[in-house]
């Protein structure tokens, strides 16, 4: 079968798979500013993240469009998504109290925190998608960036590890939220900002 990609067509057995079909096309346009960013199968979009469960999925009978943007394009919407993600965790935060004598469970719900490790570890599977592409290097809003990513990987476990046992760890997870996060928010926004422009993320296999 024949699929269009952009002005050029690729040629792939309709045997293959979507998994096969995203390695030909990420080939195809690893030396271009392209990247794919969605592929239609019968009409219906499926996301970087929703196809990771249809890599398997036999294009035999199937109507496929690819569906991709220039990199300059991707950075701005990943990064413009990250900004925005930022500025909602900055309100969050100034809704706790400042008195480090109040237990920060009866301000917020455990589930709240576990969600807030889930959008820390997206932002950086983002920064890395970004970073992976763009040509600025390792520093990157004034911090190198494999250190970033090893003392914020340290942060992202002491959270982890305070959740396990909360009722023991108030004070820790106070701190960890109140006073170190809004440190993390402001350098993740600077590295965002210094990207932002400059790279681009691709589907992943």
């Amino acid at each position: 079968m024949k699929i269009k990609l952009n002005d050029d067509k690729i040629d792939i057995s309709d045997q293959k798979t979507v998994g096969d079909l995203i390695k030909l096309v990420k080939e195809k346009l690893s030396s271009t500013q392209i990247r794919l960013v969605g592929i239609r199968v019968d009409g219906n979009l499926l996301t970087q993240s929703e196809l990771e469960g249809k890599l398997e999925l036999n294009l035999e009978g199937k109507e496929i469009e690819l569906v991709t943007e220039t990199i300059d394009e991707l950075t701005a919407e990943l990064a413009e998504d990250a900004l925005t993600y930022l500025n909602s965790l900055t309100e969050w935060t100034e809704d706790f109290s400042v008195s480090a004598k109040t237990d920060i469970t009866s301000e917020v719900e455990i589930n709240e925190i576990e969600k807030l490790l889930e959008g820390l570890h997206w932002l950086n599977l983002a920064l890395e998608e970004l970073a992976g592409a763009s040509e600025t290097g390792t520093l990157l809003g004034g911090r190198s960036l494999p250190k970033f990513m090893s003392e914020n990987r340290m942060f992202l476990n002491e959270i982890q590890g305070a959740l396990e046992n909360p009722e023991e760890n108030p004070q820790l997870i106070r701190t960890l939220i109140v006073q170190d996060l809004p440190t993390w928010i402001d350098e993740y926004r600077d590295i965002f900002l210094d990207l932002r422009g400059e790279s681009g993320r691709e589907i992943d296999v």
